[in-house]
């Protein structure tokens, strides 16, 4: 087997072209590395971390803040045969804990500001030989290795991310190197991007948005600007500054650019931004003409991907077009298949599969989840049709996920907890439109007694749940609408009528 797609063989391809030329940029602290420096640390951090014991096929988890140190290490455990997978440093601890035991993590490296939330999770985080601060000396020094020592194939395993399955259950997408470079070049050939472009890259570091299309840059050999967290006008700031040319964003941020004061909206038209690239959640038509508006210089696209597979991308030429996601992304194809597994005729709805370079192994233990049938082909149990044109149209999003700010938040999840309230009888959540997040969290509740408040419930799930998790806003009713067999009918509690009533 070849290793020619892996990341240590890319970055290595790119470090005997370009040795100087800036592969990464932290725009909180204006540092940066070139492909050289990059390869030399992440060589520098590989050698630290097998000197600690980490061997080939382990998974390191890390969850760390700051910018670099992410890029670097993604790169050494590349060049290990190793495994990487972030933990999302909004989850509550005990959500790490479940993580690591699934994943049978053998290493965290952890930023230090996190040492005490780490410090809870240790007993129960079986699995875990190593639990590694990112500024210990064996981390940020080791005796160097090899040039060529990287021993990663393009069928290892290369990183897992954790992504919410329609049924809320946290499921482990595993990438090969092989399925990760597919994902990467799939975007990078439909957007056009090139050597000379800048990206930046306002995606957190442990999606795989901020992580995907950050690895997409410098397998392109381009520069990529880490912006990361996201604020209006700073992100302006930083496109100004470093002349950057392209951008993926989450509809939450482009709303957060319309809403900034006119004179900065227009030094964003006037800048070298070419591009703005839309993904993770719908983008609303109407947002859509407002950018096309303030922005006459850059093109619009929106992206359909999943952490699983690329789907399509919306280029500029349809960009009016209600509910049209565009045609399949460069090496990907998109097929429109009804329960019987047949394909649907131009304008039937049915669920949207896709196979191709992009798509991911399995995931982790439970393998017979990945394909709905046959060989290849994937769905995430979205529904849609195809135009005449081969145009994709996404109709309905995955089910019951709520799409809000980016992130994709499991209902079930917080239906959970709310029923552990002694007084709540019932209870569904579902996501609602709204113009700043896409969507916001939206719970309805049949309590068991004229006691329950919307105050007092909601202080309750304030106390087990993130604050990205807690529902805006909340209904009480004295029944929730279902189907014969005793199913709750959530496509009724989002219309219009029930939303009139609602109270936030």
């Amino acid at each position: 087997m070849t290793n020619f797609l892996t990341t240590c063989r890319v970055l290595d391809s790119w470090v005997q072209i370009q040795p100087d030329r800036t592969a990464i940029i932290d725009a909180t602290t204006n540092l940066g590395m070139t492909y050289q420096e990059l390869d030399q640390a992440s060589t520098t951090l590989a050698s630290a971390l097998r000197n600690l014991g980490v061997q080939a096929g382990d998974v390191i988890a890390f969850v760390i803040n700051e910018r670099l140190p992410v890029a670097v290490l993604l790169y050494a455990v590349g060049k290990l045969a190793a495994s990487w997978s972030p933990l999302n440093p909004h989850s509550a601890p005990q959500d790490w804990a479940r993580q690591l035991d699934h994943s049978h993590a053998s290493a965290v490296v952890f930023d230090p500001s996190f040492t005490s939330l780490v410090d809870t999770i240790r007993e129960s985080a079986a699995t875990v030989k190593y639990w590694i601060p990112w500024i210990a000396p064996a981390v940020r020094e080791g005796h160097t290795i090899a040039k060529h020592s990287c021993s990663a194939r393009d069928s290892d395993y290369a990183g897992i991310l954790y992504t919410s399955g329609t049924t809320g259950i946290p499921k482990g997408a595993w990438h090969t190197h092989q399925s990760l470079w597919g994902w990467n070049h799939s975007i990078v050939a439909s957007i056009g991007m090139n050597r000379d472009d800048c990206l930046i890259n306002p995606y957190p570091l442990f999606h795989m948005g901020g992580i995907g299309f950050t690895l997409a840059a410098i397998q392109t050999g381009a520069t990529v600007v880490l912006d990361t967290p996201f604020e209006a006008s700073h992100f302006v700031e930083s496109v100004q500054r470093y002349k950057s040319t392209l951008t993926f964003m989450v509809p939450t941020m482009v709303q957060a650019l319309l809403d900034l004061p006119a004179d900065i909206r227009q030094e964003l038209s006037q800048s070298r931004l070419r591009q703005i690239i839309t993904t993770s959640a719908p983008l609303l038509t109407e947002t859509r003409q407002e950018m096309a508006r303030q922005w006459p210089q850059q093109k619009i696209s929106v992206l359909y991907s999943a952490t699983e597979a690329v789907f399509s991308l919306l280029r500029y030429e349809r960009a009016d077009a209600r509910l049209c996601v565009g045609r399949p992304a460069f090496g990907m194809e998109v097929a429109v298949f009804d329960q019987n597994h047949q394909p649907c005729p131009p304008g039937t709805i049915g669920t949207i599969y896709t196979q191709g370079l992009s798509v991911f192994a399995h995931y982790h233990r439970a393998p017979d989840q990945f394909h709905a049938w046959q060989n290849q082909w994937f769905t995430c149990n979205d529904v849609g049709y195809l135009d005449e044109d081969g145009y994709l149209y996404l109709v309905d999003r995955e089910k019951d996920l709520i799409n809000s700010g980016g992130e994709k938040i499991s209902s079930l999840e917080i239906e959970n907890v709310l029923r552990e309230h002694p007084w709540v009888r019932e209870v569904a959540v579902v996501g609602i439109p709204d113009k700043y997040w896409g969507e916001q969290i939206h719970a309805v509740v049949v309590p068991s007694t004229s006691d329950l408040t919307p105050e007092s419930i909601l202080a309750f799930a304030a106390e087990r749940l993130p604050r990205y998790k807690l529902p805006k806003s909340l209904r009480f009713m004295s029944s929730l609408p279902k189907t014969d067999t005793g199913k709750i009918l959530k496509r009724s509690l989002r219309d219009s009528d029930h939303l009139d009533h609602t109270s936030s």
